[in-house]
């Protein structure tokens, strides 16, 4: 004869292996129930997403068992994953003494659904935080963008004293530094976790996050130095070499790191693909960006996404291959893009090949877009052909549609503080020093102007 304990222990084996159904069989023949057993029998239904049916044993739970803690954050739980976030709130609110695990996963839940705001409120009610609600916050903002706000909250982190980052706060950083460019805070990030012994070839990709971080900051001899010293490579962290070759302009050493990849046996996935055919898009590898994007599918059974159907359009568009490169746009099983006509359209005003720009003006006129760019390109390449009444047309449906070309704009770090720049505007009284940084940094001589919209500085303690 089994005893409730014994029960309990089964049900909750067949719940964390997702046999709910096999739980709930044992579940609803056991003679008595304590809140062990209701408890993992709701947690089971709310992690699989089934919440009409935790809910409906949540509502049945008897007085004389009572709710527990893990009871109500399994629901909390359950309805933030799915996304429904007032319903969460809901029993959020309702609990009667709710712990640290039930703040963490309303602030999560925020945070996974971009609702950063409203998990910035609740996190600066908390009582107390540990490295999970300042986790979750940090890669909140870095999800949604809001890359200075995870350094800032990263800060004030470094101020609890009670409170240690861990790997998946360093990964979230690292990210943040990747996409403003901020190297020195990258280095500063790097330093830490070999301060703290933390493991780069842990499963938190780790590894390939620094890889990343330091290739995006064009640094791509300390991204190769740290890809070659781990002990073992995740298909995240080859990815983000071979990538990180490629945005850098080394299509070959891109191309043969993946090579290298296929020979030591590692797999490689849709993101791999994509970082394999940018490198032959930058370095005009018509030949082998062809070869790859075909192997995809009929060896790596790897159905090509937009992306993929992009870097094809687009390298075979800088080859001026444009018949070919429409060709592939028709093949595609899923309509294209602004982004692929933009980068068709933008070869065939370099290669001032108005048909199939024409071609392509109703696919992208049927879209109904509002990115001014490729109505811009259309109205250049019209006037590149001396068709003026067509291209005063396109200028004429912007005004119509209230479109507005947006400025561009970049980051660059210096002296410690993050600089937003954006093109046409001398405003800032340092900018000659500023753009000789820019120009030395990358390369670019085309930016004719910058602006200072804000300044932060993130150096860390």
């Amino acid at each position: 004869m089994l005893d409730v304990v014994s029960w309990n222990t089964i049900i909750d084996g067949y719940v964390k292996a997702g046999l709910t159904t096999s739980a709930r069989h044992l579940f609803d023949r056991m003679p008595a129930r304590n809140e062990v057993s209701w408890s993992a029998m709701i947690g089971g239904y709310a992690g699989s997403g089934e919440l009409d049916v935790a809910q409906s044993l949540f509502d049945r739970m008897p007085a004389s068992v009572g709710r527990n803690a893990v009871t109500w954050n399994s629901m909390i739980t359950g309805f933030a994953k799915q996304g429904l976030l007032p319903l969460a709130r809901k029993f959020f609110d309702d609990m009667p003494e709710r712990n640290i695990v039930s703040w963490n996963a309303m602030i999560s839940g925020y945070a996974l659904n971009g609702k950063m705001s409203s998990a910035r409120a609740l996190f600066d009610e908390m009582p107390e935080r540990d490295v999970v609600s300042w986790s979750s916050m940090i890669s909140g903002y870095v999800q949604s963008n809001h890359y200075r706000e995870a350094l800032e909250l990263f800060n004030q982190m470094q101020l609890s004293r009670n409170v240690r980052p861990n790997e998946v706060t360093m990964v979230s950083l690292l990210s943040s530094c990747a996409h403003l460019a901020a190297l020195e805070q990258g280095k500063w990030i790097h330093a830490y976790i070999d301060r703290n012994k933390m493991r780069l070839d842990s499963d938190d990709n780790l590894g390939a996050s620094l890889v990343d971080m330091y290739a995006k900051c064009g640094c791509v001899d300390s991204a190769v130095k740290v890809f070659r010293n781990l002990s073992h490579r995740n298909v995240s962290t080859w990815n983000a070499m071979i990538s990180g070759l490629a945005i850098n302009g080394l299509a070959d050493e891109s191309v043969d790191l993946f090579e290298e990849m296929q020979r030591s046996g590692a797999k490689p996935n849709d993101i791999t693909f994509l970082g394999v055919l940018m490198a032959c898009t930058h370095g005009g590898l018509v030949d082998q960006g062809r070869k790859y994007f075909a192997m995809m599918s009929y060896a790596h059974g790897i159905e090509p996404q937009m992306k993929h159907y992009g870097c094809l359009v687009d390298l075979l568009g800088r080859a001026g291959m444009l018949e070919e490169a429409e060709e592939a746009i028709r093949s595609m099983p899923m309509k294209p893009d602004v982004m692929i006509l933009g980068a068709l359209l933008g070869a065939c005003r370099i290669h001032r090949n108005v048909p199939v720009a024409e071609r392509l003006t109703v696919d992208f006129l049927e879209l109904n877009s509002q990115e001014a760019g490729c109505h811009v390109l259309l109205s250049n390449i019209y006037a590149a052909a001396g068709r003026w009444a067509d291209a005063s047309q396109i200028r004429r449906l912007l005004r119509r549609r209230g479109i507005k070309k947006v400025p561009g704009s970049s980051s660059l770090e210096l002296d410690g503080n993050i600089y937003e720049f954006v093109s046409g505007d001398r405003s800032h009284q340092k900018t000659p020093r500023y753009m000789t940084c820019w120009i030395k940094r990358s390369g670019n001589r085309h930016l004719k102007g910058v602006h200072q919209p804000q300044k932060k500085s993130y150096w860390m303690k």
